[in-house]
């Protein structure tokens, strides 16, 4: 683990679009980590073991938070990314560094049993939602600029290079 000079903890993240037929990205309901007083949705994914790759830990995420296998190969490389500091409302500074792949899939209900305690925590459920349901919803969105990626890869846009989204560190 590195920590940058100004104490914050460095976290290096591989995160996952998973997409399904209808064009509802999987994402997860949750509050209380980033924002102690507002809901949120944010992506499958977590932070990239010693010795892993980007896709690697992507997969083993998928797998661990939905229960859905995936084989690294099949992610490709990282469609967008976001980097910045956020701190949780505990006072707990991070500096997170997040990669995002890209993964159509058949619809199918997320299996939660094999989240980590402080994951089973945060998660209130999963919730299958649109790019149109993201720009209606109330609730904060990380990453920022969620939906409008989704839409330039529903679109069939690839990148050359990942679409860098703002930070959102942890604001409204």
């Amino acid at each position: 683990m590195t920590t940058p000079p100004d104490g914050m903890i460095f976290r290096r993240a591989a995160r996952v679009l998973i997409v399904d037929e209808e064009d509802r990205a999987l994402l997860f309901f949750g509050s209380g980590l980033i924002l102690q007083d507002d809901d949120y949705y944010f992506t499958v994914g977590g932070g990239v073991d010693e010795g892993e790759t980007l896709a690697e830990a992507a997969a083993r995420e998928v797998f661990e938070e939905t229960g859905l296998r995936v084989d690294p190969q099949a992610l490709g490389g990282p469609v967008a990314h976001t980097e910045g500091a956020w701190t949780t409302h505990r006072g707990t500074r991070f500096y997170s560094d997040d990669h995002f792949f890209f993964l159509r899939t058949a619809h199918f209900d997320p299996d939660l049993s094999g989240l980590e305690a402080g994951e089973a925590n945060e998660i209130d459920h999963p919730a299958w939602l649109s790019p149109a349901d993201l720009d209606a919803t109330d609730a904060v969105v990380f990453p920022r600029g969620l939906a409008a990626v989704l839409k330039r890869l529903l679109a069939g846009e690839r990148p050359a290079d990942p679409i860098e989204m703002p930070w959102h560190g942890g604001e409204r």
